[in-house]
């Protein structure tokens, strides 16, 4: 049977596991990013009586290969020519950055089974929150390296009894996974499934769209978001103020040092859009619920931060009306 042994002390993993996240939906985004970077075209956040399983059709791991490098966590393994890959002809920037996000499920369940099949070859152990000084994990045999999606290649990440839970309701885990994880797309969708029901997502902007009261876009290509715009009591009269604007992207010429410290002067674009909500009564269900007045930052296609009004905001009561994705182009 495969041996696996993780590279980091094994005090850590029982400290920082249960207090890494509090959140559910902190963890669910940690672990769906790790699927958009393994180049994955569908994740599946799949909810039973008794685990919470993410599971996606990336590329998944090897034995001999990725699983060494899974193990080694918080090491730096990302450098400028694999930051970039390929999917369906479109370029995807990872957004990992040291490997930290995969102790999230830890947050969530004592024990994790880490399921993976590559070229046909399966691979699993259980990542726990208690390992001995051997830093052996326990192996899952071929029997037990089961999906339930997936079948040529990917990985699951299946938290067992988990201490968080997730909303009942599909509609509810919808809104919160929409908030906290703003790249989806034709090319990156997520499934949710439960025991009733199953819905795709796979465009974020026109979901979020529909909700709002006033919506400024910037740049050509997020206009079209106007057409999901539908508040009934918009207002078009010339004296009085518009809750529609599209606006042109904003651009400018900066001078940077790069890696070299060698100043160069580069263009600085920022597009996206800005909005408000009609109304924020009832939006807030309980503390599972990701909050719904945030802007997204992304730089380059990669998630800088999930929300930065906390850094920016002055924490007024208008601010919690405010929802938007900004993306900086250099």
């Amino acid at each position: 049977m495969k041996e696996y042994k993780l590279d980091i002390d094994v005090k850590i993993l029982e400290l920082l596991g249960p207090s890494l996240y509090t959140n559910i939906y902190y963890v669910l985004a940690e672990l769906i990013a790790n699927s958009y970077d393994a180049g994955a075209k569908n994740v599946y956040i799949i909810q039973s009586d008794d685990a919470i399983i993410v599971e996606d059709d990336g590329s998944g791991m090897s034995y001999e290969g990725e699983i060494q490098t899974y193990l080694g966590v918080a090491k730096e393994t990302r450098t400028e020519k694999n930051s970039i890959l390929k999917v369906d002809g479109e370029e995807r920037r990872k957004m990992g950055r040291k490997g930290i996000g995969k102790l999230a499920a830890l947050s969530v369940s004592e024990n994790v089974l880490i399921k993976t099949i590559k070229n046909n070859e399966k691979s699993g152990f259980i990542l726990s929150r208690k390992v001995d000084e051997s830093k052996k994990l326990t192996a899952l045999s071929e029997e037990e390296i089961t999906f339930k999606k997936i079948k040529k290649h990917g990985t699951s990440v299946v938290m067992q009894n988990p201490e968080y839970s997730i909303h009942k309701t599909i509609k509810a885990i919808k809104n919160n996974l929409l908030k906290i994880f703003p790249i989806i797309s034709q090319t990156f969708r997520i499934h949710i499934i439960t025991n009733q029901d199953h819905v795709i997502i796979e465009d974020f902007d026109q979901e979020m769209i529909t909700g709002l009261g006033a919506l400024i876009t910037l740049g050509e290509e997020y206009k079209d978001l106007s057409e999901s715009f539908n508040f009934e009591n918009f207002v078009k009269q010339e004296n009085e103020p518009k809750l529609l604007k599209n606006e042109v992207a904003f651009s400018k010429n900066i001078n940077l040092k790069n890696k070299d410290q060698e100043e160069k002067e580069y263009t600085l674009g920022i597009k996206g859009w800005i909005g408000a909500y009609k109304e924020t009564k009832g939006r807030k269900g309980d503390n599972k619920d990701f909050p719904d007045n945030f802007i997204s930052l992304l730089s380059n296609g990669k998630v800088g931060e999930f929300n930065i009004l906390p850094a920016v905001g002055n924490n007024r009561l208008t601010e919690v009306y405010v929802i938007g994705q900004l993306h900086v182009v250099i």
